[in-house]
C-alpha cells in the first residue's frame, strides 16, 4: 500500500506555499532531518508581518504524517492557542484521519468530531467515508462517501493530441 501524506509531501507543500507571489500570507518553517516540524503562517498587514497560525507536524518511523496540530495566535494574550489536531493512523488496507478540537476546560483534545476513512478496496480503487459526530447519540454518522479510481496517479488517464 502506498500512503499519501509523507514528510516529503509536507516539505513540498511548504516550498510551494512559500513562493506564492501576491499572497496576503508569508510562511516560514522549522526543518529537522528533511522534515517540516513546524510551519509558521504570518498575515501581511501593509509592511508588517503578524503571527497568524502555527502548524506542528509529527511523523512515524516510516516518514508518514501521524499528527498535524493547528495553533492560532491570540493577539490579546500574545500566546499561541491550540485549535485543532488531525491524527493519522495507518493499517494494511488504508488510513484514517481524525479531526479533534481543543477543549480549553479539559486542557486536552476532545474526541474526534469528524473522521475520514481511506481504504484501498482493490488496486487503483480507494473508498473514502466521511463521518461526523452526532451530538444526540454521541455516535458517528456517515455524511459522505466516494470512490477514487487510480488514487496513486500511476496511469495515464487522458491524452491530448496536438
Amino acid at each position: 500500500m502506498e500512503t499519501i501524506i509523507t514528510a516529503a509531501t509536507i516539505l513540498a507543500m511548504y516550498f510551494n506555499s512559500a513562493t506564492i507571489d501576491g499572497s496576503k500570507y508569508c510562511y516560514n518553517a522549522d526543518l529537522s532531518n528533511g522534515q517540516v516540524t513546524t510551519l509558521y503562517v504570518y498575515a501581511q498587514k501593509g509592511e508588517q508581518l503578524r503571527n497568524h497560525l502555527e502548524y506542528r507536524y509529527e511523523y512515524d518511523k516510516a516518514d508518514r504524517l501521524v499528527q498535524k496540530e493547528t495553533l492560532r495566535w491570540d493577539a490579546e494574550s500574545q500566546q499561541w492557542r491550540r485549535k485543532s489536531c488531525l491524527c493519522f493512523s495507518y493499517n494494511e488496507t488504508g488510513y484514517t484521519v481524525e479531526h479533534c478540537l481543543w477543549d480549553s476546560k479539559l486542557q486536552a483534545y476532545a474526541e474526534a468530531d469528524e473522521i475520514a476513512v481511506y481504504k484501498y478496496e482493490f488496486e487503483h480503487l480507494l473508498s473514502v467515508n466521511y463521518l461526523k459526530r452526532n451530538a444526540e447519540s454521541d455516535g458517528m454518522d456517515i455524511i459522505g462517501s466516494m470512490l477514487l479510481m487510480n488514487p496513486r496517479n500511476d496511469l495515464l488517464l487522458a491524452m491530448v493530441e496536438d
